[in-house]
């Protein structure tokens, strides 16, 4: 397996960014990043899918789309279209149909920022996603870097402390939204978890404070997916697109906040003898099988099975479990940065029946 990282749910000027595609994709290329998908409001741009070079690299540029009911006010259940070939816009309003016809063109469909709570200091509403009566989706949005802010600020000093330092920001994903994931696993639905950049970098002014908060390079810099692919990408545009979107769809990705210290080569299977059980995998239980995790660098890791802690581990970079029953199992890591316990990597589950 070849590990790439994309940056998923960017926004640029054609909606409420503040840069183009392919400035966007300059500022990636600087910062390691392989692949980005763009996903401006109910609307599908043409013709600027595709690779991005320049002398410090490339990067591959898939178009998608962020797709809300603009009729319903607050705009809640959005959500995210990857890679499907056009706009699907003009379903907002049937989303189990939005949902289907996604799918059936190809691309991946992902509920954006499940929880996304009111920010009244700002003026900001309530856009989590409320209708959970939809089926077959591709997964959600465990992570959202830019609506985190409406987590954890409490008064408009704190959201002023985080756009001055952005690389506080991010702690873990909001508690609701991993209860929300579990309760969709332990229904028996296999559902994805992806990490999303939610990047706007946005010009904000206050008074005498001006700056652009949460920059692209912010961004790429911290909530990231690291997707495992049976081969390396090719110049073929379709091919790569084909390769990136099917990984999603099978799970093979685990996402990380890479502002910690790199994940790079995080890796999380279940063993059977000489058989490999990857993320996002179904396979009925042995007697023997064994959880084998290895971590870039040492770490507080949690062994989830069926949405609660089974083992603890700190300070191993290896970790190998005999499992003696079935279940759904998945793997979080925390670090110590900048003063305080940060969630730093995500796994997907592998379900064992």
């Amino acid at each position: 397996m070849f590990e790439i990282k994309a940056n998923f749910h960017i926004h640029t000027r054609y909606s409420d960014g503040s840069k183009y595609h392919a400035e966007i994709a300059r500022l990636a290329i600087r910062a390691g990043i392989n692949v980005i998908i763009t996903t401006d409001h109910n609307m599908f741009i043409n013709g600027l899918e595709g690779y991005y070079e320049n002398k410090e690299g490339r990067v591959l540029l898939i178009m998608g789309e962020e797709i809300h009911n603009p009729a319903v006010i607050p705009q809640k259940n959005h959500l995210l279209s990857l890679g499907a070939g056009k706009s699907f816009s003009q379903l907002s309003h049937k989303r189990q149909c939005l949902i289907e016809e996604v799918k059936a063109a190809g691309g991946v469909a992902i509920i954006a920022h499940p929880y996304d709570p009111a920010l009244p200091e700002f003026n900001q509403k309530n856009i989590s996603w409320e209708d959970w009566s939809v089926v077959d989706f591709t997964g959600i949005e465990l992570w959202n870097g830019f609506s985190e802010m409406k987590v954890r600020v409490t008064n408009k000093l704190s959201a002023y402390w985080f756009a001055l330092f952005p690389k506080f920001l991010p702690l873990y994903p909001p508690k609701e939204t991993l209860s929300i994931w579990n309760t969709l696993l332990n229904e028996g639905k296999n559902v994805v978890a992806v990490g999303g950049s939610d990047a706007h970098a946005m010009f904000f002014k206050a008074g005498p404070f001006k700056r652009v908060i949460f920059s692209y390079t912010h961004h790429f810099s911290t909530i990231n997916n690291h997707i495992l692919v049976n081969e390396k990408l090719t110049t073929n545009v379709n091919e790569s697109k084909f390769s990136v979107l099917n990984a999603i769809q099978q799970g093979h990705l685990f996402l990380a906040n890479d502002i910690i210290h790199s994940s790079n080569n995080f890796r999380f299977s279940i063993e059977n003898g000489t058989d490999r059980i990857l993320m996002g995998e179904t396979h009925q239980f042995i007697k023997g099988m064994v959880l084998a995790v290895i971590v870039p660098k040492k770490a507080e890791c949690h062994v989830i099975k069926n949405g609660a802690i089974f083992k603890k581990f700190n300070g191993k970079k290896e970790i190998r479990i005999k499992l003696k029953s079935a279940g759904i199992y998945r793997i979080e890591c925390y670090k110590f940065f900048l003063g305080r316990k940060r969630g730093w990597i995500f796994s997907n589950p592998i379900y064992l029946k």
